[in-house]
């Protein structure tokens, strides 16, 4: 492929060379490039790749063309392009190095503190309720044709996307409904399209706010509201007490949903149900507006009715009927979110990935409807994130669970005492916390299953879905369901 097909969407300008170079590869990490490369500098935090001696060796290994966002060298052989931002153009290259998939794809977006990966499988299951074959990108990693692809980050690097929507285009998918971070937009991961329908869910002061996420709320703010500015139209909660600090960042078109008269789509009479046979929590609610009818989720929690209504907002746009909407909604389960892994006769297990002060509060008050004798909550703060983060997650479980073993998340380079000296603070705020500590995160699962008492409720969050556990900057291999099943299968419960 010509150096120019690849830049026909760019801005820039040819420092050396021509554009009719042939390109047989991309990169951006200097250890892969290879012959025949475009390669992307990059300025990183530790390393940045516009260094001279890193580009005469990359040259003399064989890449033929480099783009760059600084003054820089020029080595012999090579085109050098100068554009304004490496990270978007980059994002371009690559959507045209696929064939620009999401122009065949209807393509969603998703966004917000929390919510993100709830709303985009209860959007998927709807879709595909309708009669649409639907690929997804997120938390639970990009799954396509039910086969799922694990991914480092929500929101993956640009290469990845752009691979995984061509994946998408080329299984057969129609639609696309991929969860955008703000990290995402922020470094300009889904640049090189525009988004069909972007949804914005809700903004959390002090979350992702610090020296490795945002310097500041409003910058985290205005990379929220840039995922509506890459969409043709938008759905905004209303009735988040942010709302209109994010509309100052807003000039597309938007609807409205929430509680309120004002918005577009409207859900109201929300209603907890119980199952008694099957000793299920559900939600009842109504929706009005653009479209009427009941709707009933199968899991509990007020929060999960706005993540119902965001993808009824879409799958309303795409024609798809309210029997097929409650036909998802009935039957949604998601890896990781209100997962009961085990129920059995004298107690149940749950796994969720709540991991900051707010979601670990709604995750518990949610388990609260399914009538446990004992709520017992088994969490550990991550390490190198805001430290309110700690105190949310120690209040939250202080004051909601009747027992809560603290323990070890990803402590990444921090120790596990700083970590547990913090989340005391929050459990403090409770009157009587009752609560131990165990370091050993398996340790702690195994506690807390070996010594579950006559209808106990063990909720395992902090992970979720995840596969893996960071300890001073390793990576190691652990599942919380799957060592669960294994304590299980030892004291013969399974």
């Amino acid at each position: 492929m010509r150096l120019s097909e690849l830049l026909e969407r760019s801005e820039y300008s040819v420092i050396s060379g021509n554009t009719d170079t042939e390109i047989t590869g991309i990169s951006r990490d200097n250890r892969k490039a290879a012959p025949g490369d475009l390669f992307i500098c990059t300025t990183g935090a530790r390393f940045d790749t516009h260094d001279t001696a890193v580009m005469e060796k990359l040259a003399e290994a064989g890449v033929r063309a480099f783009i760059t966002e600084k003054e820089t060298c020029c080595p012999a052989g090579t085109a050098v392009i100068r554009v304004e931002n490496t990270r978007k153009a980059g994002a371009e290259v690559y959507a045209a190095w696929y064939g620009h998939p999401a122009e065949k794809l209807t393509v969603i977006g998703i966004t917000g503190s929390k919510g993100k990966t709830t709303t985009t499988h209860m959007l998927a299951d709807i879709l595909k309720a309708g009669g649409h074959t639907v690929g997804t990108v997120g938390t639970n990693g990009a799954i396509i044709g039910g086969e799922v692809h694990e991914l480092s980050n929500t929101t993956p690097e640009s290469n990845e996307v752009q691979m995984y929507l061509r994946k998408m285009v080329d299984a057969g998918c129609d639609a696309a409904v991929l969860e955008v971070s703000s990290q995402g937009m922020k470094q300009h991961r889904v640049d090189g399209f525009t988004f069909d329908y972007g949804i914005w869910m809700n903004i959390q002061e002090g979350d992702h706010v610090g020296p490795n996420e945002h310097e500041t709320f409003e910058d985290y703010i205005y990379c929220k509201a840039q995922l509506l500015q890459h969409s043709k139209l938008a759905f905004v909660h209303r009735d988040d007490p942010f709302t209109d600090r994010l509309m100052e960042h807003v000039t597309v078109p938007v609807e409205w949903f929430g509680g309120t008269e004002r918005a577009d789509y409207r859900a109201t009479d929300i209603e907890k149900t119980f199952d008694e046979e099957e000793e299920q929590p559900g939600i009842a609610f109504k929706v009005s507006g653009k479209t009427s009818f009941d709707c009933w989720i199968n899991f509990p929690g007020d929060f999960n009715v706005w993540n119902a209504l965001a993808a009824i907002c879409v799958a309303d746009h795409m024609g798809v009927q309210p029997e097929a909407v409650n036909r998802a909604l009935a039957n949604v389960h998601i890896k990781g979110r209100d997962d009961i892994v085990y129920k059995g006769p004298k107690f149940s297990v749950c796994v969720d990935f709540a991991h900051n002060g707010a979601s670990t509060w709604h995750h518990l008050k949610a388990l609260r409807e399914f009538r446990p004798k004992r709520l017992v909550c088994v969490f550990g703060a991550d390490g190198n994130r805001s430290k309110g983060r700690r105190y949310g997650m120690g209040e939250a479980a202080g004051k909601l669970a009747d027992f809560s073993i603290v323990t070890s998340g990803h402590n990444r380079w921090e120790t596990f005492e700083q970590i547990l000296a913090d989340t005391e603070v929050g459990l403090f705020k409770a009157e009587h916390p009752n609560y131990i500590a165990i370091k050993n995160r398996k340790e702690a699962i195994r506690y807390a299953i070996e010594n579950a008492e006559e209808g106990d409720l063990i909720t395992i969050i902090g992970l979720g879905h995840e596969t893996w556990q960071e300890e001073m900057g390793v990576k190691y291999e652990h599942s919380d369901t799957e060592f669960v099943k294994q304590v299980l299968r030892e004291n013969n419960l399974i």
